[in-house]
């Protein structure tokens, strides 16, 4: 039976506007994760942005790419409508929709009466439910290069699932999520509506020139800098290590909103605070007044102890962890490097993997250079090294006792530097803490991201 929706009708009604702040799915999003962000994009300078990197040129590049290589994988039969503009686009999407095509790809879909709009990747017809264009309704697939869907991926699947509804006179009650592997996940919409609301709510105040604070640490390209240095600037409660978005925003409704406050507030009222134990309220509090003075304040010095031994190494991995990768970018170990000290000298030596395929001739050049070893220590910054080190060991089926040879002999300067001293930094990464003890990087970026891109 043929659909009796007036596409040009449904096109008009769709397309009056009657809100001022119209939003996209991103914008929304950005709300759980860095409202400064959309405050940024709207009222801050061009000028203020950061300098687009290698990396995150590839990043955008792998995304465009992976996007229409997976879709075309799972989609075979879909249907991509070519436009000049948008809301042009958007006519010819209805038309699809009442036609009753299939599958389609990139769909520019708008509900300015609610001033929202986007660009679907999938809608995908079912005959689960009706909906206005007749016996048959649309749902929602979005695909994304990450290969874990985070909670601020799903919110934009819900914010179009929420705006497909709107435009079809049916919400659809499941949406899909794709990852960077393919993986199909559903998301029922009623888990996410309340959390879309209040993010539609609250991006619009910001739009509408609403107060926002930075948070240290929680922009991404192009206002990472920007963000920072108002967060610096502002002394945010953010920049004590640890305290992340959600921390943050339930310090502030306690009107803990600097350093300062932080430094001055009592163990007893933090640890009130739904997540905050003794040990963490203790942690921040000691950190607020490191970063108030400006100076280390030693908590343990007990705990800071290191072995005597002939010979000290100390180990860097180079490559890229898969929980930071969520571009996509396949995790990769290409450079083991040691600074070896005898009798206070110092000698750098290098092990590294031309390509993926020679990981393995990496990881034992080194293990052939650790067996050689006698009265030694390895001193390593954080987990990075043991746990790549031990994935690779297993990886290539190393034996037990050449393992041993090196985990058994492996300390962290991390775990003692943290647990001996608080330091004055905005984290306690070795690029946040290298600095204040006098060190310093030959290169501007040092990033292994930058290196590979």
């Amino acid at each position: 039976m043929a659909s009796p929706v007036d596409v040009n009708e449904l096109f008009l009604k769709c397309m009056t506007e009657s809100v001022t702040e119209k939003l996209t799915a991103r914008t929304v999003a950005a709300y759980i994760t860095s409202p400064f962000e959309i405050y940024c994009n709207n009222f801050v300078s061009e000028a203020e942005k950061d300098e687009i990197t290698e990396y995150q040129k590839l990043l955008f590049q792998r995304g465009n790419d992976h996007e229409n290589q997976t879709v075309h994988a799972k989609f075979p039969n879909l249907v991509t409508i070519p436009f000049e503009r948008p809301e042009d686009g958007f006519k010819l999407i209805i038309d699809s929709m009442v036609s009753g095509t299939d599958i389609l790809h990139g769909a520019p879909i708008y509900y300015l009466p609610e001033g929202i709009f986007g660009v679907a990747d999938i809608l995908e017809k079912s005959n689960t439910e009706s909906s206005i264009f007749g016996n048959y309704h649309y749902t929602i697939k979005e695909v994304k290069l990450a290969k874990t869907i985070q909670e601020n991926h799903i919110l934009q699947g819900a914010f179009y699932n929420y705006l497909l509804g709107k435009i079809q006179g049916v919400t659809p009650k499941t949406f899909a999520m794709i990852n960077g592997d393919g993986e199909e996940s559903l998301h029922e919409y009623s888990d996410y509506d309340s959390l879309l609301f209040d993010s539609i709510d609250g991006a619009r105040k910001i739009l509408q020139g609403g107060s926002i604070s930075p948070t240290h640490g929680s922009c991404d390209y192009p206002w990472a800098n920007y963000c920072n240095k108002k967060a610096v600037e502002t002394n945010d409660i953010s920049l004590v290590a640890g305290i992340s978005l959600k921390t943050k925003n339930m310090l502030v409704d306690n009107k803990l909103n600097t350093v300062e406050d932080l430094a001055r507030a009592n163990i007893q009222d933090l640890t009130g605070i739904k997540g905050i134990g003794n040990k963490t309220a203790k942690k921040y509090v000691t950190t607020a007044k490191a970063i108030q003075t400006k100076t280390h304040i030693i908590i343990d010095k007990d705990m800071i102890d290191f072995p005597e031994r002939k010979v000290e190494i100390f180990l860097d991995l180079e490559g890229i962890d898969p929980q930071s990768a969520e571009g996509g970018i396949p995790q990769i170990d290409y450079l083991i490097g040691i600074i070896v000290r005898v009798d206070s000298k110092e000698k750098y030596i290098s092990f590294t993997a031309k390509d993926t395929n020679h990981e393995k001739e990496m990881l034992l050049e080194f293990l052939e250079f650790i067996k050689k070893q006698n009265d030694y220590v390895i001193y390593h910054y954080h987990h990075y090294e043991k746990t790549h080190l031990t994935k690779m060991m297993e990886n290539y089926e190393i034996d037990e006792t050449t393992k041993k040879m090196v985990l058994d002999y492996l300390i962290d300067v991390y775990k003692v530097a943290t647990n001996s001293v608080v330091f004055p930094t905005y984290g306690n990464g070795l690029k946040q803490i290298a600095p204040y003890l006098g060190f310093s990087w030959r290169h501007k970026d040092v990033s292994a991201t930058e290196s590979i891109s």
